[in-house]
This record gives C-alpha cells, sequence and structure tokens, in this order.
C-alpha cells in the first residue's frame, strides 16, 4: 500500500481474521477513513463489500468522450504474473474467485461474492491508478457502446422484419386490385 496514505492500526475485538494467502492473523487498520483488514507478513488487505469503492476513491467523475476514446487508445492492461492460487474467504473459509477487477484493469484479486475482497500487496495502488487514469469511465464506455450496437442490431432486425411485412401486404395489395378484388 502507497506510504503516503494516512494508516492507524486498531483492535479487533468482534472478528479475528486469518490471512488467506500466508495464515497470519489480520490487523484491523484505517484506511482513507475505512476499516480493512490487513496481514502484517504478506502486506495483503482484505476489504468488506460495502467499503470497497470508499478505499479505492471511486468518485463518479464524467469524462467527455473525446477524453474516453482518447484512454481506450491509450489504455494498456496491468499485468500479473504469479501463479494461479486460490485463497480461502478469511471470513467463511470458502475458495474465493479470481477476478480481473473491472473487467480490464489487468489486476486479479480474490474475491468472496458474500463478503469482501482480498488485494495481494499493491493492487490497491494499482487499482487506483486504473481509476485515476479513466478505467472505470473506459469501462463505462465499453459498456455503453456495447448495448448501443446491441441495441441498433435489434433495431435493424425489427427494420427488416417491418419491411418484409410491408413488402408482403403492398404485394398481396397489388394483386387484389389487379384481380378486381
Amino acid at each position: 500500500m502507497d506510504s503516503s496514505h494516512s494508516v492507524e492500526v486498531r483492535a479487533t475485538p468482534f472478528r479475528s481474521l486469518a490471512c488467506p494467502k500466508c495464515k497470519k492473523p489480520l490487523q484491523l487498520i484505517l484506511c482513507h477513513a475505512v476499516e480493512v483488514d490487513t496481514c502484517p507478513s504478506c502486506h495483503g488487505i482484505w476489504v468488506d463489500h460495502p467499503e470497497e469503492k470508499q478505499m479505492l476513491e471511486i468518485k463518479p467523475e464524467a469524462f467527455t468522450v473525446a477524453e474516453l476514446r482518447r484512454l481506450r487508445k491509450a489504455y494498456q492492461r496491468l499485468s500479473k504474473r504469479d501463479p494461479v492460487r486460490y485463497a480461502p474467504c478469511p471470513v467463511c473459509l470458502q475458495l474465493m474467485h479470481r477476478v480481473n477487477w473491472g473487467s480490464r484493469s489487468g489486476v486479479v484479486v480474490d474475491r468472496c461474492e458474500k463478503h469482501g475482497t482480498w488485494y495481494d500487496e499493491g493492487e490497491v495502488d494499482k487499482i487506483r491508478e486504473y481509476i485515476r487514469t479513466g478505467g472505470v469511465e473506459f469501462e463505462k464506455l465499453r459498456l455503453t457502446e456495447g448495448g448501443l450496437s446491441e441495441l441498433n442490431s435489434k433495431l435493424d432486425r425489427e427494420v427488416t422484419r417491418l419491411q418484409t411485412q410491408i413488402n408482403y401486404k403492398y404485394m398481396l395489395a397489388r394483386l387484389y386490385s389487379m384481380l378486381g378484388l
């Protein structure tokens, strides 16, 4: 974790969690006014779902379409070359899912769908950089463009279907008028 951020170690009166990677007891700390559990050995961080956005400093900033297109061209995935190891959730002890944070950040974190997310050392800083450089906004643009593309495809299919019906009815009307019906 970036040493420029305030960190305060607190007592853990209500729960005692173990690191999913090295099994050492986690310490409760205050990071960006958010309580997180950290491993003093491997420096990983456990964040409960409700506090994750606040800890990562995700703000609803608006980017222009031009800025988003520039980000798309400049964006390069962060890569992680560590061997794949599934870790248990410190709360329920079930194996967590390994997910690419934000689907395109290149930072693979361990996530328990019920309880929270485990960040290995340095991953929080990489994700904050991804967010700061517009990665979340890029994802929104990509999803929006995908939705618009899907909507355009549906619209094209519906226009084709209606045009076929119109052509069929027009041909029937001409046939009936030629037959005098």
